[in-house]
């Protein structure tokens, strides 16, 4: 029986557990030293009201605990861990290909002209420790940057960065942003199909970066969204994060093998938590902004941040 065909379901699985978490152009990868650069945005493009996929981070994009060298903020870094409900029902190959890769979410701000900080990009990647080192890996470049794969380690990797196609930029301007990452969620008992919602922005005296989420619920065409719940996450910066999965044994097939929605998050993002106000809950859930709605939105959440914090 042809590989490809064993291990489908169980790449389709383990990029279901990364998310419930423009290709960028990247330098040399032999020199470890190197510098891998991203693509700052063009002027044009950072102002922005459609969607479009958010970009990934360059392979061999290296870093500890602080941002890598050509980006300044690391918003979040995200360790999946299958430690909620009926885990004695997964394989070990599962268990260790789910964290094995960790889901590394980057920001970089630049001054303009005039001295204030904007927002250049936000991307997203994949990384696994190679000699003791967090490194942004694809399949086609991993083996370089010595990752040594298996080819099922490769065939999961590929599933992972695929899967971040799905990330979607909802609309930017060159302070603020908000991004779509669907995910699958534990609520009230089940596993189903969401979608996590980032607010990003920045402080233009000083580059720091502001992260908000919150959960939207997917109408049943998929062209509309709402509010699913009202509270709203203001995460902290460098955000290290072992992400708790739900594993539900009753949507794996008689082989053992798990449906793609057989893992779930058990909650979003924790950070502060904060109650949208009235004005938020009327412009959180839109599906496409227009530069009034976007300054609506901007607006809702200074006032949610002044006045909505839960105790």
């Amino acid at each position: 029986m042809c590989c490809s065909r064993v291990f489908r379901p169980l790449i389709v699985i383990i990029a279901s557990i990364a998310l419930c978490l423009t290709a960028s152009c990247f330098e040399s990868l032999h020199a470890e030293t190197a510098v891998v650069r991203h693509q700052p945005t063009p002027a044009s493009q950072r102002v922005l009201y459609r969607r479009v996929p958010l970009p990934k981070i360059p392979p061999g994009t290296r870093f500890a605990e602080k941002p890598p060298e050509d980006w300044s903020n690391l918003i979040s870094f995200v360790r999946g861990k299958l430690s909620s409900g009926d885990v004695d029902a997964v394989s070990d190959t599962v268990k260790y290909y789910s964290e094995i890769f960790n889901l590394v979410m980057l920001a970089n701000t630049d001054r303009n002209a005039e001295g204030d900080y904007e927002l250049d990009q936000v991307a997203v990647g994949f990384s696994m420790k190679i000699n003791g080192v967090n490194t942004i890996v694809t399949s086609d470049t991993q083996a370089e940057l010595g990752g040594d794969l298996s080819i099922i380690g490769r065939s999961v990797l590929d599933g992972n960065v695929e899967s971040l196609s799905k990330v979607e930029q909802v609309a930017r301007t060159k302070n603020s942003m908000v991004f779509d990452a669907p995910a699958i969620i534990l609520r009230n008992g089940e596993h189903r199909d969401m979608v996590v919602r980032y607010y990003i922005w920045v402080f233009p005296e000083n580059g720091n970066i502001g992260t908000l989420v919150w959960l939207l619920d997917p109408g049943s065409d998929e062209s509309t969204l709402r509010v699913a719940d009202t509270t709203i996450q203001l995460l902290p910066p460098n955000m290290h994060e072992d992400r708790v999965m739900n594993v539900d044994s009753d949507k794996f097939n008689l082989l053992g093998i798990p449906k793609k929605d057989a893992f779930a998050l058990v909650q979003i993002p924790q950070g502060v938590a904060f109650e949208m106000d009235d004005a938020m809950k009327a412009v959180a859930a839109e599906k496409n902004y227009t530069p009034k709605s976007f300054a609506s939105l901007t607006s809702a959440v200074a006032s949610t941040l002044k006045t909505g914090k839960k105790e």
